[in-house]
């Protein structure tokens, strides 16, 4: 006789219970843990109800957990910070995957990004000036984990090819979405209630993610090439020339 599945309630307030413990073991930033208890857990309860505790996406979607919570932990070596920053790419693409999975909506997906981009470039300068280097700018940080292609999350599926949003061809007769851009490039930013000239620092390897900075990497945020071609498009990024 086949056993019974638990309702999807009970699935989910079990896994939110697990993800609290790791929250706990990591001291996690506060809006940080609430998404995952709040959105991560609904994505896999999801997995877990269609396909079981031993499918890959299921340990991805634990193993992304895990990784989103070590980078966000103070790095106490220089190899620990280039770790970080060589993981980064596939980290943030396996979180925007699972927020389209979820259909969280656009301004709550950038502001995520955009705290996330924060954080780590805190952690990243943190980590190398607590070896005694010189104060180190967000350029600096970009180029040390631009060589990196694809890094494998501890447990993730090697197989598993992470997809990432990229625009649609441009319609003939049509502007492009966006300018081709080049690290140092600065582009202005017009959102509601709010002007931004931050300058781009870093392109993911495979060019799905971009990541924007202020000169003294006090403001910064991170974009997929969609969102960003989306942006211009729309009349609310425009490339600054000299």
């Amino acid at each position: 006789m086949p056993t019974r599945q638990p309702p999807p309630q009970t699935v989910l307030q079990r896994i939110q219970t697990e993800m609290e413990r790791h929250l706990l073991e990591h001291d996690a930033p506060d809006d940080i843990g609430g998404f995952l208890t709040q959105h991560w857990a609904r994505l896999l309860t999801g997995v877990f109800i269609a396909k079981g505790n031993q499918h890959p996406d299921w340990l991805a979607g634990w193993d992304t957990v895990n990784a989103l919570l070590w980078s966000l932990a103070p790095k106490l070596s220089r190899g620990e910070t280039e770790k970080m920053l060589h993981m980064l790419p596939t980290l943030l693409a396996r979180i925007h995957e699972g927020c389209s999975a979820l259909s969280i909506s656009l301004p709550e997906r950038d502001a995520l990004f955009e705290r996330l981009a924060m954080l780590h470039a805190a952690i990243a300068r943190a980590g190398l000036r607590s070896l005694g280097d010189s104060e180190i700018a967000l350029t600096q940080l970009a180029r040390i984990g631009e060589q990196e292609a694809v890094v494998d999350l501890t447990g993730l599926n090697p197989a598993k090819t992470v997809s990432i949003e990229f625009d649609p061809p441009p319609v003939a007769g049509l502007p492009l979405p966006m300018p081709e851009l080049k690290i140092g490039d600065q582009v202005h930013f017009r959102l509601p209630g709010q002007t931004r000239n931050l300058y781009l620092n870093w392109i993911s390897p495979a060019g799905g993610m971009y990541l924007f900075g202020n000169e003294l990497g006090l403001d910064a945020m991170t974009l997929t090439r969609a969102r960003l071609a989306d942006r211009f498009a729309q009349g609310q990024a425009a490339l600054v020339r000299d």
